[in-house]
């Protein structure tokens, strides 16, 4: 018999869990009184009694601990269970093992677990649960989940998907094939939100084989334009949170982002999801602090901006240069000639009568090759002391000892990072590709190769991470993934797609990831999810990715309006985001090539409603936004427009980057806008 066969009988069961849920609410408020008023008990007592036995003060506050933590255990519990009263679980999925007489198990599927001590079982399954995996792998039939006793078989005999509202069940859905296509649709056409959401009840198959994964020691995911990578990336993070609970904590883990709105973008999914917020940084941020943020140089969004609007041949065969393997395999080999050629030892005359050789001291240098060249100092010095001590049978003193130190660093003609870096390029008879700005500011693309020489002199690990999460991967280097490697030894989970890089000269693939990092695991993420077929086919024209794969949702065909003018232009704008408003869509991108066309844009627009979103804005906020499409990366809208597409604004290959970035970014409709005779060629 079928536990729960019918829907009346779910909505009926629901409510009963939603009550039991709210019932130990309820107790755990009150415990929680309990121990506060017991605590402030303890202390008033404390307070009032000075002069009381040492041994009951040690006895109070052992108790005074134990009630904290016993009240700080309840609270969480509290909160988990807050968590789910609104929506307890998602789906559902009956499961008989292949053993003798085992019964069938009807397994409830949420975010969070809810064991009932008072019926002692498990009411609702968490969905990183392993037996939880099923609804995700398997459909009705042969099925099976990997325990931490081995792998368990049996058969699905029932599998159901719900959609639960403030406690109350929208819809049931029950599948013979797939449950998750119909909610999944659901889902799709539904708006977009302010902040990116969980996506626990539409994990797909391909999706939840990267989640579960692992085994990888670097997992590299290249997913399409709209494949939930990001998403799936963190849902990764959750589920392994979970798995290795004890050795892995929020703390231990670090996102690099492309920018502070994108981090507040997906600041919400994790939280959802049960788990804390965990740190967040830049590559930039990374770099600077590995060079004791000694120097000024242009942001990423600088060195895209001066491509966009004034790019030079000279600059653009710099940034790709550094972007090279060749240039890396240089950079090495400079180094192990740095080891062979800057260090000149020279005599020491230590005391009056006791001289250290120039040929003791060379050798010392070498010994202590385990060290960076710059941490050798130390060593040599402390070294060749003890061997003095033997020699002469003295002591030095902390004078003569610093004085020692010095003159060894002194004999190393590499102290400074920066002139290293020009000796660099004039070792390999390439002065020209290197260039410092005005004020003596470095160029982007000079970051890494100086941080990544920094550290073979210096030294420097991040060895408090042990799980780095690197997003939109394609705009990093080759150089920036050999500094990352150097620094984090940990586990890394890299995503993005090749095909939305913003800096052409400056991407790298999946394969150069992999190649960087010496390791590493691809997986493919080829559905897109987030736009209409119609919206991605003309995406498509743009940058054709045949890995690409749209799920099948139809909406209105985009539209290219050409006009006479930029009065009229402005003026179809102004009437597109008036119907705007009186849809139901509850967020409008309007996406420029570039930051200053933004500025300007929404200058002449002059709607009060508009929120202009610059490379200085830390938050992401629904309405109407005004972007450029390096920032709007990452993010979606409902609906997009996308104005000034014509072959002037967009010509070159960055500008067909843009302009697929920014197509990609609608999910119902999109709009592009010229005016003038000709439009974009990418059109």
């Amino acid at each position: 018999m079928v536990f729960n066969q019918t829907e009346k009988q779910e909505r009926s069961y629901l409510q009963q869990i939603i009550g039991r849920l709210k019932q130990i609410i309820s107790h755990t408020d009150v415990s929680v009184k309990d121990h506060v008023d017991t605590l402030a008990e303890y202390k008033d007592y404390l307070w009032s009694n000075k002069d009381i036995d040492p041994h009951e003060i040690r006895s109070m506050r052992e108790s005074i601990l134990n009630h904290f933590a016993i009240g700080e255990s309840i609270i969480d519990k509290r909160k988990r269970l807050a968590k789910i009263v609104d929506i307890p679980y998602f789906g559902r999925i009956d499961f008989q093992e292949k053993s003798e007489n085992r019964p069938v198990l009807p397994v409830y599927i949420g975010i969070h677990t809810f064991y009932d001590s008072e019926s002692r079982t498990t009411v609702i399954y968490d969905w990183r649960a392993p037996i939880s995996s099923m609804f995700y792998d398997h459909e009705l039939g042969e099925a099976f989940y990997q325990s931490p006793s081995g792998e368990v078989k049996g058969d699905i005999s029932l599998k159901r998907q719900y959609r639960i509202r403030g406690g109350n069940m929208e819809f049931m859905i029950e599948s013979a094939l797939t449950v998750h296509d119909d909610i999944l649709q659901k889902e799709l056409s539904s708006n977009a939100d302010d902040k990116m959401k969980n996506i626990v009840a539409t994990i797909q198959r391909e999706q939840n084989q990267i989640i579960r994964n692992e085994e990888a020691r670097t997992l590299i995911i290249q997913g399409v334009a709209g494949s939930g990578k990001t998403s799936i990336a963190l849902h990764r993070i959750a589920y392994l949170l979970y798995a290795f609970q004890g050795s892995i904590s929020s703390k231990d883990i670090l996102i690099i982002s492309p920018n502070k709105v994108f981090a507040d973008y997906i600041s919400n999914v994790l939280p959802e999801l049960g788990e804390e917020t965990v740190p967040e940084t830049s590559m930039e941020q990374i770099l600077s602090e590995v060079l004791n943020h000694k120097y000024r140089y242009l942001s990423f969004f600088e060195q895209v901006n001066e491509l966009l609007t004034k790019p030079t041949s000279d600059f653009i065969e710099r940034i790709e240069y550094k972007s090279s393997f060749d240039f890396i395999t240089s950079l090495d080999r400079f180094i192990l000639h740095i080891e062979n050629h800057y260090f000149r030892a020279e005599d020491v005359k230590l005391t009056k009568h006791i001289t250290v050789p120039a040929e003791f001291i060379e050798e010392q240098f070498h010994r202590f090759n385990r060290y960076p060249m710059r941490q050798r100092f130390e060593a040599m010095t402390d070294y060749i002391l003890d061997m003095m001590k033997v020699q002469y049978a003295f002591t030095v003193t902390t004078t003569e000892r610093n004085f020692l130190k010095k003159e060894i660093k002194r004999m190393f003609a590499g102290n400074n990072d920066l002139q290293v870096y020009k000796d660099f390029f004039a070792w390999m008879g390439k002065p020209e590709l290197f260039k410092m700005r005005k004020n003596r500011t470095l160029e982007y693309s000079d970051l890494a190769p100086l941080a990544y020489l920094h550290i073979a002199l210096e030294g420097g690990t991040k060895n408090c991470v042990k799980h780095l999460l690197v997003d939109e991967m394609q705009d990093y280097s080759p150089i920036q993934y050999k500094v990352m490697q150097k620094l984090f030894s940990c586990r890394k989970t890299v995503l993005g797609d090749a095909s939305q890089s913003v800096n052409p000269y400056g991407s790298s693939t999946a394969d150069m990831i992999q190649k960087a990092l010496v390791t590493g695991e691809v997986m493919k993420l080829c559905k897109s999810y987030r736009s209409t077929c119609e919206i991605t086919d003309f995406a498509q024209k743009i940058r054709t990715n045949t890995d690409l794969e749209p799920v099948a949702r139809h909406g209105e065909k985009p539209q290219v309006l050409q006009f006479n003018n930029e009065k009229e232009e402005l003026s179809a704008i102004k009437e597109l985001i008036a119907t705007y408003q009186t849809s139901a869509y509850k967020s409008l991108g309007i996406v420029c090539k570039t930051e200053s066309q933004a500025c300007e844009m929404a200058d002449k627009l002059q709607i009060p409603d508009i929120h202009f979103l610059s490379s200085q804005s830390s938050a992401f906020v629904q309405g109407i936004v005004i972007t450029s499409a390096h920032m709007a990366k990452g993010l979606e809208f409902d609906e997009v427009i996308i104005p000034q597409v014509d072959e002037k604004n967009y010509h070159s290959e960055i500008d067909r980057s843009m302009l697929y970035v920014a197509t990609t970014r609608a999910m119902h409709r999109l709009t592009l806008t010229y005016n003038g005779i000709k439009h974009t060629p990418f059109i």
